[in-house]
């Protein structure tokens, strides 16, 4: 199961956090068509949804660490570059084989790791760099 959206997971900075809800809900919704045993077709709405939200939200983060002369910038690309990867990855397997349940349940661990882990672990830290910032 998912988790939902909440505050737990804000970082502070409005349209960061826009983002990130936006996020949760279009996981919600690939998981109830997995769920609901769509999982074939929704994988290739999932991994095109993923890619064109990577592709929005890495710019606006990027933008903003370089903003704010956030010192972890660089470990911090290397991470969207990672996740590319593996949506790189996910791709090429729907080309090769076609969509599948087991893709679709892929598609959908990368998608809650890179909500939990991702969002509320390195998303905070350069937000706290902001916070700090703005209070010295």
């Amino acid at each position: 199961m998912l988790k939902d959206w909440s505050e737990v997971y804000a970082i502070g900075i409005a349209e960061i956090d826009e983002q990130h809800r936006g996020f949760f809900e279009a996981a919600h919704r690939l998981y109830e068509r997995i769920l609901d045993r769509e999982g074939r077709q929704a994988v290739v709405e999932a991994i095109a949804f993923m890619r064109s939200y990577a592709n929005l939200h890495f710019q606006t983060e990027e933008a903003f660490m370089r903003a704010h002369a956030y010192p972890g910038l660089a470990e911090h690309l290397r991470l969207h570059t990672a996740f590319f990867r593996r949506l790189d990855e996910l791709e090429n397997e729907l080309m090769i084989f076609g969509p599948s349940q087991d893709l679709a349940d892929r598609a959908l661990d990368i998608t809650q790791d890179w909500l939990i882990d991702h969002i509320a672990d390195e998303d905070m830290l350069y937000a706290l760099h902001v916070k700090a910032e703005a209070s010295a």
